[in-house]
C-alpha cells in the first residue's frame, strides 16, 4: 500500500486531486478499487470509464485534463511512468532476496550485495555477479562469466556452455573446436526463460549494457550485443554475429554467423538475415532484404 503523493514525488509529478491510498495496480479494462491505471492515449471512452471508478488514481496523457474527476498525475510518457512505478512499489520481484539452499555456487564464484540466486541454480568457478541481480531458479551459469549489476536472468537460462564448433580431421571425423573463452554480460541485461548464451571460442561472448533478450533465444559463441539492443523470442544468432546498439531483432528472426547487424537498426519478423544489416535500415523477409520506405 502507497500513497499517491509517494508516488508523485517519485515521479516527480503533480496531482490533480485528493491524496488517496493505492493498494495495486490493474488494467482499464478491468479496474480495481483503490488501485493504479494508465491511459496512453485519449480516449472518451477511457474518460467514462476513469469517471465510473471508485477509488482509482491514474496516470494519463495531458489530453485528460480537465476531463476526468478521479485522482490523476499528467504525463507526456504515461506507460513509461506506470510500469516505474509497478516495478518500484508493486513488483513481486522486489521480494526476491537471499540465496536458495538448494543453489550449488562453486566456492570460488563471487557475489554482489543483495544479489538473489533462486532454487536448484548452479553458479561455476570463477564466476562473478554484481550487485542486486536475480537469477531465477532452474539456471545455469558455467565458469568463468562475469554478469553485472541489476541484471535479471529468468528460469531455465544456460549462460556459458560450449558452443557448437567442429573441424573434420584427416579421417572425417567431426572435432569438436575447444571453447576456452567465456561470457561477459554488462548491467541491467534482462534475458528472458530457456535461453542459451555460448561462451567464446578464444575471446568472449559479449552482451552490453540495458541489453533486453526475450525467451527462447540462441546465442552463439563470439556474438557482440551492443548497448540497449532487444533480441525478441525464437532469435536465433549465429557465432560472431554483432548486433549494433538500439537494434531490434524481432520474433524467429536467424541471423547467418558473422554478420553485422547495424546500430538503430529493425530486423522483422521471421527474417533470414545471409548479408549485413546497415545503420538505421529495415529489413524483412527470407532472405531478408532492405525496406524501402513509401514515398
Amino acid at each position: 500500500m502507497v500513497k499517491a503523493s509517494e508516488i508523485a514525488k517519485f515521479l516527480n509529478k503533480q496531482i490533480t486531486g485528493e491524496d488517496c491510498m493505492v493498494m495495486t495496480h490493474s488494467s482499464l479494462s478491468s479496474i480495481q478499487p483503490f488501485s493504479l491505471v494508465f491511459a496512453k492515449k485519449f480516449s472518451k471512452e477511457y474518460v467514462a470509464l476513469l469517471n465510473s471508478a471508485c477509488n482509482v488514481f491514474a496516470i494519463v496523457t495531458p489530453d485528460y485534463k480537465n476531463q476526468i474527476h478521479c485522482s490523476h498525475i499528467l504525463s507526456e510518457t504515461p506507460r513509461l511512468d506506470y510500469l516505474k512505478t509497478v516495478e518500484r512499489f508493486f513488483s513481486p520481484d522486489n521480494l526476491l532476496t537471499g540465496i536458495s539452499p538448494s543453489a550449488t555456487i562453486e566456492n570460488d564464484a563471487v557475489t554482489g550485495a543483495d544479489v538473489f540466486i533462486g532454487a536448484h541454480c548452479y553458479i561455476g568457478h570463477n564466476v562473478k555477479i554484481g550487485d542486486r541481480t536475480k537469477i531465477l531458479p532452474n539456471t545455469t551459469i558455467m565458469e568463468n562469466t562475469i554478469i553485472g549489476r541489476e541484471c535479471y536472468i529468468s528460469s531455465g537460462v544456460v549462460i556459458g556452455q560450449p558452443g557448437f564448433g567442429f573441424e573434420r580431421d584427416e579421417n572425417g571425423r567431426p572435432v569438436h573446436f575447444p571453447h576456452t573463452g567465456n561470457v561477459v554480460i554488462g548491467n541491467n541485461v534482462y534475458i528472458g526463460a530457456n535461453t542459451a548464451i555460448d561462451k567464446g571460442t578464444i575471446d568472449s561472448t559479449v552482451i552490453e549494457d540495458n541489453v533486453k533478450i526475450d525467451n527462447l533465444v540462441h546465442v552463439a559463441h563470439n556474438v557482440h550485443i551492443c548497448e540497449g539492443a532487444f533480441i525478441i523470442a525464437g532469435t536465433i544468432l549465429g557465432g560472431g554475429v554483432r548486433i549494433g546498439r538500439n537494434a531490434w531483432v524481432a520474433p524467429n528472426v536467424s541471423v547467418k554467423q558473422q554478420l553485422n547487424i547495424g546500430d538503430n537498426s529493425t530486423v522483422g519478423l521471421g527474417a533470414v538475415v545471409i548479408r549485413d544489416v546497415g545503420e538505421d535500415e529495415t529489413v524483412i523477409g527470407n532472405p531478408a532484404r532492405k525496406l524501402e520506405k513509401l514515398k
